[in-house]
């Protein structure tokens, strides 16, 4: 990691030190987490129902912060963002798209801080599509269904050191039928949280969102 880098994601720190006591807030949910992974998933897991996509590239739509953003969010806390409210109520990144028949894909990747900004050992994103005028947002195919047991699909990284980076697919077909959404006016968020193990937010920065359509 860069010096200049390493000095970007230090200072940082103190907004996530004011905001600890957010941390810590009433909505934080008592109860013990084990692994990502519950047991009674291994080996045969939760499939969601989502149709293949094929298809030839019709636009592209990239949305970037390349800074560095810290959060005090935690996967415990209740009555958050995205599907199944475990995350930042204000997501990470957002961008609008109007989508046809076909199929979105979504490549999103970020740089995600270690425990040594003092924040949780594990970073956990969402992405969502949201319709226009509607309040409930669908999480696109490819993330983890149910992460420590929760309704609230996720990826998720932990930085062994210093930082890591994290990259991810996620792919929606647009239609109708199961596992389909209706063509539309969309809002496309990327959530985040810090793990749910030990407690704390999380840090990143060079949060990048890149949607095909096909």
């Amino acid at each position: 990691m860069s010096t200049s880098l390493h000095a970007r994601f230090a200072h940082a720190l103190a907004p996530l030190a004011l905001a600890g006591a957010f941390a810590f807030a009433p909505a934080a949910q008592a109860q013990e987490f084990g692994n990502f992974f519950p047991a009674g998933d291994i080996p045969k897991g939760l499939a969601g129902i989502h149709p293949p996509c094929r298809g030839k590239v019709k636009q592209v739509n990239d949305t970037v912060f390349e800074g560095v953003k810290t959060t005090a969010w935690n996967f415990a806390m209740l009555g958050g963002g995205g599907e199944g409210g475990r995350f930042d109520p204000v997501p990470v990144l957002s961008t609008k798209v109007n989508l046809t028949a076909g199929c979105l894909n979504a490549h999103f990747s970020a740089l995600v801080g270690s425990k040594l900004y003092g924040v949780s050992n594990m970073t956990l994103f969402q992405v969502t599509l949201t319709p226009a005028g509607a309040a409930a947002p669908m999480h696109m195919a490819g993330h983890y269904e149910t992460p420590y047991g929760l309704p609230a699909p996720a990826v998720a990284l932990t930085a062994e050191y210093d930082v890591d980076m994290l990259g991810a697919n996620f792919y929606q077909g647009i239609g109708t039928g199961p596992g389909l959404v209706a063509p539309g006016a969309y809002r496309v968020d990327v959530w985040w949280a810090g793990g749910p193990v030990g407690g704390g937010g999380a840090i990143g920065a060079a949060f990048t969102l890149k949607l095909y359509q096909y």
